[in-house]
């Protein structure tokens, strides 16, 4: 029952990212914070980096310990990766940026990171 919240979560979480990486923003508020999306995309791929590790590590519970961290990331980087490419090839009013993936990136490894700790510490231990 908990990996299939998890799992309604996650993909929620996902569509949420996608629609709005992909919708045109040219009537959004400016606010005017230096580099405030990249900000949004460190956010974005935090909270999508571990909701899917949550999920994988139901899904991954017989296999290694390490498993959902490298898929949840890896799947993070990817989605990002793919996000950038569907704004720059597949939409009018946004671009790809590189420095987008980087900032997806650094989100995904915070959110392992923060992971790692809390697991060595046993705070998931109800979760499995």
């Amino acid at each position: 029952m908990l990996k299939k919240f998890f799992f309604l979560v996650a993909i929620f979480w996902t569509c949420i990212v996608l629609v709005l990486c992909l919708i045109r923003l040219d009537g959004a508020p400016k606010i005017e914070v230096v580099n405030f999306d990249k900000y949004v995309h460190i956010f974005f791929h935090f909270v999508f980096t571990m909701l899917w590790y949550l999920f994988f590590r139901l899904e991954f519970k017989n296999d290694k310990k390490y498993k959902p961290f490298i898929v949840s990331f890896a799947f993070s980087v990817l989605f990002g990766i793919m996000i950038e490419i569907l704004q720059q090839f597949c939409t009018v009013s946004r671009s790809g940026d590189v420095l987008d993936v980087f900032a997806n990136t650094f989100g995904a490894s915070v959110a392992i990171s923060l992971f790692v700790v809390l697991d060595n510490y046993k705070c998931f231990k109800n979760i499995s």
